[in-house]
């Protein structure tokens, strides 16, 4: 039987034509949540918290002709702060833009789980960071934020 502990949302509004670099050197951060482990912290159910995360982000990319150079990352740390790289990466999905046509909006969605230590129960919170950046060759365009950002943890015990 599951216990519940905790869940979050994380909602960024619509920023309309917010570009992302076309390099690894920026990490923008679109999503931050902090799961609340309080109610299980220093208890035999803190060995077994479970978190479920998913998330989802929209862009836009247009381009002057059909290309597939261009790659969107998502990137999940866990405990760090609003920079990218001051917490503990767990979880990476890269996602490739459709090239049916020069101008595409295109969805890009995460979802996983995380097997918290019992230190981080203990600590009372655990905080989840969801990080996007944009990877291209010199011949792709931009790809821009396209609408609102979403960001969702749930956690759970085992009793």
């Amino acid at each position: 039987m599951s216990q519940f502990v905790d869940m979050r949302l994380s909602q960024n509004s619509n920023r309309p034509s917010l570009s992302l670099e076309i390099n690894n050197t920026v990490k923008l951060l679109v999503g931050d949540l902090g799961i609340q482990t309080v109610s299980v912290a220093n208890t035999p159910l803190a060995a077994s918290v479970k978190v479920m995360l998913s998330g989802t982000v929209t862009f836009f990319q247009e381009l002057e002709e059909p290309n597939t150079d261009a790659f969107v990352t998502l990137l999940i740390e866990k405990n760090g702060g609003d920079t990218f790289g001051s917490g503990i990466l767990i979880y990476e999905e890269i996602v490739q833009p459709g090239t049916i046509d020069v101008q595409t909006i295109f969805p890009a969605s995460v979802s996983c789980a995380d097997f918290p230590t019992v230190d981080e129960v203990n600590a009372g919170q655990i905080r989840y960071t969801l990080f996007v950046t944009s990877t291209a060759t010199q011949f792709s365009a931009d790809i821009l934020l396209n609408g609102p950002t979403t960001f969702n943890g749930i956690a759970s015990a085992d009793s």
